[in-house]
């Protein structure tokens, strides 16, 4: 593990195609959180934020193909670690330039001096100056690493006309302040449990994939996945063709191997090493709160990593409004107790024994017994 738009109707952007398996999530239609988004756009933002494979860019692809006459969508994907402001905005100069095909493309004016700030006005001057609606939608936005950038986003949006809108979608709330726009009614959130899948959507789903699955079955997928849209396609991937479907079903959680890789590819190595040593340590629990996070990972400070990561989308998930105890996702947390039994095999006694003691102190008897079985 390491350390971790024209007055002639142009052809819809594509966007680019998705990195995760979430992509699946577009075999059905999901006409509530497009028509969301409908609504979302007569104001002037936006944010889409949600752990990574939760469907976002599949739900921006549905919706852009409804893209009219009206109102043109052009897409910024942000690429990875991108600290650089003047290439940030050449891009958005470059997808407003693809929506609004009107005119010249914005970027034959585009000096080479030109700094981030000038780069922005002129996006801004794009999308007042636009024969039609336009939708600038960027995607990956937690990707800009650049606070040029992002000072400059934050000035745009308080700025833009009427007839322009703006998608932010992120895995975590953007860091741009939005409370004025937010105060104004212009701000639409669309968050992780908006895009989590029903149980009714999650048997469209297996149907539209031909796979026939017993209500029972159907219901613990649901319940083992959360309505996670990557969790769900990654199930139906191995399901296809499966000769025992509730049987895999039954044994299917987050150490199938295609869970955890992707887990480990965008959620735990993308962490600090402390941060996945905490994680791991504390897998032993199927709820914490600081002190007994800080008790299990023999350090100072979890409430806080905690905290941090549920802000993040990290699949992790406070369950109480004070945001004072936790739980991890359940996929999360077969995985990270693999990984737990994988590299520190010799703790993992240690660990209930800790958690046993803790929890018989603070009357959590029941728990308390199961960690010292453990």
């Amino acid at each position: 593990m390491t350390g971790v738009a024209t007055k002639q109707r142009a052809a819809p952007h594509p966007l680019r195609a998705p990195t995760d398996p979430s992509r699946g999530a577009g075999l059905i239609r999901r006409d509530g959180l497009v028509a969301a988004l409908d609504r979302g756009a007569l104001g002037k933002v936006t944010v889409i934020s949600a752990p990574p494979g939760s469907g976002k860019t599949s739900l921006l692809r549905a919706w852009a193909e409804r893209a009219s006459a009206d109102r043109r969508v052009g897409f910024v994907s942000v690429p990875p670690d991108q600290q650089d402001a003047r290439q940030f905005w050449l891009a958005a100069l470059a997808a407003i330039g693809q929506a609004d095909t009107s005119g010249e493309s914005p970027l034959r004016s585009v000096e080479p001096a030109l700094d981030g700030d000038l780069l922005a006005d002129m996006v801004l001057a794009e999308l007042d100056g636009a024969s039609h609606d336009v939708v600038l939608v960027i995607d990956d936005l937690h990707e800009l690493r650049s606070t040029e950038a992002v000072s400059q986003l934050e000035r745009l949006l308080n700025l833009l006309p009427r007839s322009a809108h703006v998608v932010l979608s992120s895995r975590r709330d953007p860091p741009v302040r939005l409370h004025h726009l937010r105060l104004a009614g212009e701000v639409t959130d669309v968050r992780a449990g908006d895009l989590r899948f029903t149980i009714s959507e999650t048997g469209q789903l297996l149907a539209a994939a031909g796979i026939t699955l017993s209500d029972t079955g159907t219901a613990a997928l649901y319940e083992r996945t959360e309505g996670w849209a990557a969790g769900l396609r990654l199930a139906v991937i191995s399901l296809n063709g499966h000769p025992d479907p509730d049987g895999f079903v039954d044994a299917f959680s987050g150490t199938d191997r295609a869970i955890g890789e992707y887990l480990m590819a965008e959620m735990l190595e993308r962490q600090p090493f402390e941060v996945q040593q905490m994680l791991l340590r504390t897998s032993v629990a199927d709820q914490l709160n600081g002190e007994l996070a800080d008790l299990l990972a023999g350090r100072t400070g979890c409430e806080q990593m905690l905290l941090a990561l549920e802000d993040a989308n990290a699949f992790v998930i406070s369950v109480d409004a004070r945001r004072t105890r936790f739980r991890y996702h359940q996929l999360l947390s077969d995985f990270l107790r693999l990984e737990l039994r994988r590299t520190l095999a010799p703790e993992v006694p240690e660990l209930h024994r800790k958690a046993a003691g803790w929890l018989a102190d603070h009357g959590e008897v029941v728990d308390a017994i199961r960690h010292t079985l453990a």
